[in-house]
């Protein structure tokens, strides 16, 4: 069920689905220009071992613009987190993301490190060198009615080369989600990562939470970009506590192509790994 919830940032749009007194509470964090409806595929195969929370962030989908043009990735990422509280969830949670949605995951075992046990990142840029990722062709160069206007092309780049979106629930889908953010909030969406990640690099950061954390990267992936993902995998791979694994024939939006695969390796992921005590005082 679909609810907004106020925030110290401002609103954030929720999706609940499943009871808050589940042991098993997963969150789903969408990247720039995105919705909680890129999970819509991916729920039917994780909604029967966990209660779903997906969220919009701040300026997307959904959720209301942040107070005073406050767009980071700290506040989005503690945006998250008080809507989660909002909804009176005190579980232990798991945390996927993807894109940039995978560095608000990280940001939010920064800020409450306690209540998270296992981070899942799709796709997500390890160096503010391919931060600006979802910036390279998720913004058309003229706007429409304020709107982002996006064309197919640059739909189809967030895919799979090979990947037929009309067997998708919803064959617009990305094209709908950008074209509710409009141009100036996606400009300052697109600096987040880059400020985050210029500051401390994503090894760094996952070095410090200390959280089993598994990171996926899709071969298809044009956004991210074959660069991108060496990059990645370079830098993370020495991480404690850290798995990496490819997805093949998936595009950006893995989640959307190939939802049951995608699901599989996180519930896998989170039945065989565990978490450290050392970690709950943090």
């Amino acid at each position: 069920m679909e609810k907004i919830l106020s925030t110290s940032e401002g609103s954030v749009n929720t999706n609940l689905i499943g009871s808050i007194d589940s042991d098993n509470i997963i969150v789903l964090v969408p990247g720039l220009n995105g919705s909680l409806e890129y999970f819509n595929e991916i729920i039917p195969y994780l909604k029967d071992k966990y209660t779903i929370v997906a969220l919009d962030l701040l300026g997307q989908g959904k959720s209301a613009k942040a107070k005073n043009d406050h767009y980071t990735i700290d506040a989005e990422a503690w945006n998250m987190l008080e809507g989660i509280a909002r909804l009176k969830i005190t579980r232990n949670l798991v945390i996927f993301g993807y894109g940039v949605g995978g560095l608000i995951a990280v940001n939010m075992a920064e800020l409450r490190g306690f209540t998270i046990s296992k981070l899942i990142l799709l796709n997500t840029p390890a160096n503010d060198k391919y931060a600006d990722m979802d910036a390279s062709s998720a913004v058309a160069s003229i706007p429409l009615f304020g709107k982002l206007a996006k064309s197919p092309v640059k739909s189809a780049k967030f895919f799979d080369k090979n990947f037929d979106r009309s067997s998708l629930k919803n064959p617009k889908i990305v094209d709908n989600a950008a074209n509710m953010v409009d141009h100036k909030t996606s400009k300052m969406l697109q600096k987040m990562p880059l400020d985050y990640l210029e500051e401390k690099a994503l090894n760094k950061r996952l070095r410090a939470v200390k959280i089993p954390t598994l990171a996926l990267f899709a071969d298809g992936d044009q956004i991210l970009t074959e660069n991108g993902i060496k990059d990645a995998k370079a830098s993370i791979g020495r991480v404690p506590d850290l798995q990496i694994e490819d997805i093949k024939g998936a595009g950006h939006l893995a989640m959307l192509e190939k939802p049951e695969e995608i699901a599989q390796k996180i519930i896998e992921f989170d039945e065989t790994t565990v978490k450290k005590e050392e970690n709950s005082e943090d």
